[in-house]
């Protein structure tokens, strides 16, 4: 039994979890077990938008974008607040939280790209993205998504190198196929 939980505990520290890591620069990637399925990849200019994009997926997803160094700023929700009030466009931006005040903040404060994640399930299947948005239209250019295997993998089955991380790998993807001046870290 005690072998059982010695090499249970093993392999769960085998595997991190919203550990923000660099890109391997041998191979271009995080470190991953598996790809994420590319639901959508549509042919975007994303050279004329790398000036500015709002990551709300969280402070891990903002780390992991920071570290393709492809856009030029990098900022959360609180960020775009505090912007709206120090540029004087709360009349104009009321509210960011959903995807009309996201719309309202580009029209007013100035264009950027929007990615964030959410999950989708599918009977028991959950299953996680990441979305890549143009907030001029609200038009998705880019979604990925991993199943969310809790069960199959135990411990190990929702954590960085087989969930998060290829969802990133993902994302590195579609840039490399959408710009002309990526260039790998």
């Amino acid at each position: 039994m005690k072998k059982l939980i010695f090499i249970l505990l093993l392999a769960a520290s085998a595997c991190t979890y919203g550990k923000v890591v660099e890109i391997d620069p041998t191979t271009g990637y995080f470190p991953s077990k598996g790809k994420a399925d590319v639901i959508k990849h549509e042919k975007y200019d994303l050279d004329s938008m790398k000036a500015l994009v709002l990551v709300t997926a969280s402070t891990f997803f903002q780390g992991q974008v920071r570290n393709m160094k492809y856009f030029d700023k990098i900022i959360n929700l609180d960020e775009l607040q505090t912007i709206i009030v120090q540029e004087g466009l709360q009349d104009k931006v009321p509210s960011i939280r959903d995807k009309i005040g996201v719309n309202k903040a580009y029209v007013n404060y100035k264009p950027f790209l929007w990615l964030r994640y959410k999950t989708r399930q599918e009977g028991r299947r959950e299953y996680g993205q990441f979305i890549l948005t143009d907030p001029k239209d609200m038009k998705d250019i880019f979604i990925a998504e991993k199943y969310l295997d809790y069960l199959t993998y135990g411990w190990a089955g929702v954590n960085d190198q087989r969930t998060w991380y290829p969802l990133c790998n993902a994302l590195i993807d579609y840039i490399k196929a959408n710009s002309r001046t990526y260039r790998q870290p």
